[in-house]
Order: structure tokens, then sequence, then C-alpha cells
């Protein structure tokens, strides 16, 4: 994963106005907000200079479950399933496209959760 593509993921979270940070919230508390992190997957064999990466988003509210889903339909809408592509400011390239999304227990009574998946291609120049 890039540095570019974490900065791709940011400004497309501007865009869609959903208050975003990576790893760790550290900004005044707001809700809902969206925290993201990333799992790299091991390459394949042969170097065509493909990278793929599993985006985390994890969005919390202490307002209601449903706010979480219009969040996710967001990002759904955003990043199709045949991916968003651009290329990025080195040359390289990008597909970003939403997989997956479930809840997850906050373990908090009043805060709602979600895990939103977002699989990433990177091709570097």
């Amino acid at each position: 994963m890039t540095t570019e593509s974490l900065k791709f993921i940011s400004e497309s979270m501007e865009q869609l106005q959903i208050p975003y940070e990576f790893l760790v919230w550290t900004s005044d508390l707001v809700f809902p907000y969206v925290v993201g992190e990333y799992t790299e997957i091991e390459p394949f064999e042969g170097d065509d200079g493909q990278e793929e990466t599993n985006f985390l988003l994890t969005a919390t509210t202490n307002t209601c479950f449903m706010d979480l889903e219009e969040i996710k339909e967001k990002i759904k809408n955003f990043f199709p399933e045949d991916g968003l592509t651009a290329i990025l400011d080195s040359g390289s390239g990008i597909a970003v496209s939403f997989s997956t999304a479930f809840p997850v227990q906050s373990g908090e009574q009043g805060l709602y959760r979600m895990q939103i998946n977002l699989k990433i291609k990177e091709w570097r120049c």
C-alpha cells in the first residue's frame, strides 16, 4: 500500500463528506466517524507490478445503526464492484472496489459499528 493510495482513500472520504482518519481517530469526536486500516495481500508469482490490499473501514456512531447503513451505501455507490480507477500523481494506477460489509460488536452500550471492506489494486510504474 502506497502513501499515494492512502491519500486517494482520504480524498475519497472527503468527497463523500464522511469524517475519516487513518488508523486512529485523533480529531475532536464527531459521530458518525470512520477509521481505516489495511492488510496487504501476498503477491502472486511473477512481478507484474500489481499489489493488492484489503482496506478495512470501521464506521462508528452513537445514534442508530441505520446511520452506518447510509455510510455503507455511499461508499458502495462510490466504489463500484468493477472498481473506481484513477492514475495517481506518480503515474501509477489504482482501482478501488467495494467488497463486503457487516456489523460488529462495539462492546459499549449506545455505540454501533460496521466494518466496510474495500479491495484495492495498485499498479506501479
